[in-house]
């Protein structure tokens, strides 16, 4: 019936409105990306019309419709500044980061209201994709120079600051935007994280006080977990499950459902794609090799990743988005997507990834590529990348799960805020792990999390002989770097190593029967 409409009628931006809506609906990215032009080309109000297709071509990992949309609307309107902050805002959510600070400079230039909202945007990616923390800070200051009590440029500065070991200047900064709003739950929640509420201090018993009333007021996730760890400090156990539990509650709705199904049939998929004939037609002679640090959050791989920073050998990358970026932009039905793959195209991939490395880290040391949920792309990995070596972190399940529902790590972890979602999703990663040891051969390194706290030296010291690396006593050290952290280990492995995390289930075992 819409398809009759629309041809009565091809201006009819309802009928077309309708069309990207049904096509959407039925899975046909390209039919609705196709209506979805012609109502940027037809209607009056082109901006909302392109946030509209750019939204749904981020959604589906479609890069080049955005990018000829908005080309043809700069050539006719080039002077509208929120036309360059809007464009910017996507391009660089799809990785182009230089042509996103350009636009954002070019909102700038032509004086775009709410200055302050592009500087916080440029510091996000200079901080997080370009890991520049330097220019992130410039950034963020030159925000506050046009509005002084600017909420997000001082959470930032707080984040930027903690992230470096700087743990009293993000004190500082979150105690500045409680100056700004008392009742402000994320700058009250990022406060109280940077404290041990074991340590009974006038001070402390102030903020727990404080935290507590605001945590029963609030309803808010993240002022829930922060209270839920200080009751854990101080020993109240059942209270602190409770706070997690509550919170775990609150985050779930905005989380994209967990769907046992789909998790089962794409770790089957990947097993029966992922093969070594189908590795041997594709994989690439690129020379690049990283090293991929991966398994399941939670489980030492921040603490591994920065042992080995301290190591003259390694550059830590953190959590490099490129793998699950290219998964988003380029195979939008993965893992379906990974059989149609060919050798040209995984070069092209590889070359990009080596290049944006090099830029970004340098080349003089090999990096170390740390992000856990890369453990989905190691088929992908082994393509691109035959010289690589991959260490899986693996830990106590039941450690993990504790550490999972303790903390909020958003959509890439949608299982974490249900144990029993936890507990399938590990099974399940533990057949896909199983796979990747038989396609990785002697690449892959399986890292006990228990052993590397109780003995070090030990393990670390089979990861360093398996690396063709000399043992360093500098690893042993390396809570004193201060390097940029960007995960929710940033404080734990600021500290010497301790075994203070061992067996933290057993709080809690009553939940674990």
């Amino acid at each position: 019936m819409l398809e009759e409409v629309l041809a009565r009628s091809a201006g009819d931006l309802l009928a077309l409105r309708g069309i990207a809506g049904v096509r959407a609906a039925l899975g046909k990215v390209d039919l609705a990306i196709d209506a979805l032009r012609r109502i940027v080309r037809r209607a009056p109000k082109p901006l909302e019309a392109l946030d509209e297709l750019s939204r749904y071509c981020l959604q589906n990992g479609r890069i080049e419709p955005v990018l000829a949309a908005w080309d043809r609307y700069f050539k006719l309107h080039d002077h509208v500044a929120a036309g360059h902050f809007n464009f910017a805002w996507y391009i660089g959510r799809f990785g182009r980061v230089r042509l996103a600070l350009a636009h954002y400079d070019r909102a700038l230039a032509l004086g775009i209201e709410r200055p302050e909202e592009v500087h916080l945007n440029k510091a996000r990616l200079f901080s997080e994709v370009m890991h520049r923390d330097d220019e992130a800070q410039q950034e963020l200051e030159r925000a506050l120079q046009l509005k002084a009590d600017f909420l997000p440029a001082m959470l930032n500065l707080g984040n930027l600051a903690e992230q470096s070991g700087n743990v009293e200047e993000a004190r500082r900064w979150f105690n500045a935007a409680l100056e700004v709003d008392a009742n402000h739950a994320g700058a009250l929640a990022r406060l109280a994280d940077t404290l041990n509420f074991a340590e009974a201090t006038p001070a402390q018993l102030s903020l727990f006080k404080r935290l507590s009333e605001r945590a029963t007021i609030a309803d808010d996730a993240d002022l829930l977990f922060a209270l839920g760890r200080a009751l854990e400090q101080q020993g109240d156990f059942a209270a602190a499950w409770d706070r997690y539990a509550a919170a775990n509650q609150l985050d779930a709705p905005t989380l994209p459902p967990y769907q046992p199904q789909v998790i089962e049939q794409g770790v089957a998929r990947l097993r029966e794609v992922c093969t070594t004939s189908w590795l041997a037609e594709r994989q690439t002679a690129e020379s690049f090799a990283p090293l991929f640090i991966c398994g399941m959050f939670r489980s030492g791989s921040t603490l591994l990743e920065q042992m080995l920073a301290a190591h003259p050998a390694f550059k830590p990358a953190g959590e490099r988005e490129f793998l699950p970026r290219l998964v988003a932009t380029q195979l939008p039905m993965y893992p379906a997507d990974v059989e149609r793959l060919d050798r040209a195209t995984l070069t092209l991939w590889a070359e990009a990834y080596a290049n944006e490395a090099k830029e970004i880290h340098g080349s003089d040391r090999r990096l170390t590529d740390k992000r856990p949920d890369n453990v989905l792309h190691l088929g992908l990995a082994r393509a691109l990348f035959p010289r690589a070596k991959v260490i899986i972190t693996r830990r106590d399940w039941r450690d993990v799960a504790t550490s999972l529902f303790a903390t909020r790590l958003g959509a890439a972890a949608n299982y974490a805020t249900d144990l029993a979602n936890i507990r399938h999703y590990l099974q399940q990663l533990q057949l896909l792990i199983e796979h990747w040891q038989q396609l990785w051969g002697a690449d892959l390194l399986v890292v006990n999390y228990e052993r590397l706290v109780s003995d070090p030296r030990a393990e670390l010291g089979r990861v360093l002989e398996w690396l063709g690396e000399p043992w360093d006593d500098r690893c042993l050290a390396f809570h004193e770097l201060r390097n940029p952290v960007r995960t929710a280990s940033v404080l734990q492995v600021r500290r010497p190593l301790n075994r203070d995390s061992v067996g933290r289930w057993q709080r809690f075992e009553d939940r674990f029967v």
